[in-house]
């Protein structure tokens, strides 16, 4: 019975199958290599790593997973690790991970902190870097303590949530005119 099994895993038509199966997995692993390489290309993650060099060591921290940032006018939902650390912030995104970066205390220009919820999540604390792009990540509230210890006051503000039926309308609008 079993050498009926393994006659048939060896007929030229599941030979043909394994090989379409395998052509598939290596177009999934090309595609996903591919993606994270042209995101961190587009990204100016290279400039990044040049201006704030970090090491691959990671160190004792706060560590939180698949956070949000925007880097220029391109936003990267659930990409990066960021990890709070004495120095500042380790980012570690996930399409270049061999390429942290680190963001001293002191480039940290503004921190957003919003206390509203929309649709019951609840608004996470905005940290924008120096660079010559737009650079900001958004981090969970409970960070807060850190950031607070770590930014001078000044650079800190409220801000409000517009309603999401506002933003709903103002989308609507600018789509009519485009």
């Amino acid at each position: 019975m079993m050498t009926e099994f393994i006659k048939q895993l060896t007929t030229p038509e599941s030979a043909k199958a394994y090989l379409i199966l395998l052509v598939l997995v290596a177009a999934v692993v090309v595609w996903i290599r591919g993606t994270s390489v042209l995101s961190a290309k587009m990204a100016g993650w290279k400039n990044l790593v040049e201006k704030f060099p970090a090491t691959d060591i990671e160190r004792p921290g706060d560590t939180f997973k698949n956070q949000t940032g925007w880097i220029g006018n391109t936003e990267f939902r659930r990409t990066f690790n960021i990890q709070l650390l004495q120095e500042g912030i380790r980012v570690c995104p996930n399409f270049a991970r061999r390429s942290p970066i680190m963001v001293p205390w002191s480039k940290i220009t503004g921190v957003a902190v919003s206390e509203a919820r929309v649709v019951g999540v609840q608004q996470n604390v905005l940290l924008t870097a120096e660079w010559e792009k737009l650079l900001q990540f958004s981090l969970p509230p409970k960070v807060l303590p850190t950031v607070e210890a770590n930014v001078p006051a000044d650079h800190f503000r409220k801000v409000e949530i517009t309603p999401l039926v506002e933003l709903v309308k103002e989308r609507w609008k600018n789509r009519e005119r485009g």
